[in-house]
């Protein structure tokens, strides 16, 4: 089939092909085939979108990429890098800061004492919103359906595909039901780090947000993510037991 290819960068907006285009391609190649050279920096998300230059065909392709290192090439369906439309109209604002007297707790299991506060959000209307959030420190996002417990952080997790980043702010496009109880955790990608943020909301009504002290229920989700030099010295004490008995 004759393809025709786009990159993009940091996201992909269907309703609007133009924005965020760098480059694009009919038949440059071999039996209208597309083909493009591109410089591209690290830490930068691209979107390649394969279609067809006339409609209705289909048919199976292969992308072929070469240059100074490997690309990797992973189909997505994420609603923040295939940009979803949302209302600007009605905004809400939430600042705060994270101190030292904030709450801490271990975000991905492995590393603990990150710094974290817990924002209740009350939606009204149910429909596609935007969180964005403003911060001079590198801010990370998670938003949690019914609750939040800081001892089983991916206990209620939402898709961690609605997560799009910028150097340090984080962007959440998510479709929200009205009269769900939803928490968003604010925390940072290191820890021990503290600073001020905001949170500005977008959508078709407001988002109330309001501070919320989660209840540190009895969980041990994290026991089972032992590094794994913990589970060589958790056997190697095992064996030299065996060996003393």
């Amino acid at each position: 089939m004759d393809t025709y290819g786009s990159v993009y960068k940091e996201y992909f907006n269907p309703s609007n092909p133009m924005e965020n285009r760098l480059v694009d391609d009919d038949e440059s190649g071999q039996q209208h085939q597309f083909i493009f050279t591109i410089a591209l920096e690290t830490n930068i998300t691209y979107i390649l979108i394969v279609t067809t230059s006339s409609s209705n065909p289909t048919g199976a392709f292969s992308i072929f990429v070469s240059g100074p290192d490997n690309v990797d090439l992973k189909t997505i369906s994420s609603p923040s890098i295939i940009q979803v439309q949302y209302s600007l109209a009605i905004q809400s604002n939430y600042s705060s800061e994270l101190t030292t007297n904030s709450q801490t707790y271990s975000r991905d299991c492995r590393k603990s004492n990150y710094y974290y506060q817990a924002i209740r959000m009350h939606v009204v209307e149910t429909g596609y919103y935007a969180l964005i959030s403003n911060s001079n420190m590198n801010t990370f996002g998670n938003i949690y359906e019914h609750d939040f417990n800081p001892m089983n952080p991916f206990d209620n997790l939402l898709p961690q595909d609605y997560r799009s980043c910028s150097y340090q702010d984080f962007k959440f496009i998510v479709y929200l039901h009205a009269d769900t109880n939803y928490i968003l955790v604010v925390t940072t990608s290191s820890p021990n780090i503290t600073g001020k943020f905001s949170i500005l909301t977008s959508g078709p009504n407001v988002i109330t947000l309001n501070a919320y002290t989660a209840p540190k229920k009895s969980s041990y989700a994290c026991m089972t993510y032992y590094p794994a030099w913990m589970l060589i010295m958790i056997c190697s004490s095992i064996n030299l037991m065996k060996k003393l008995i």
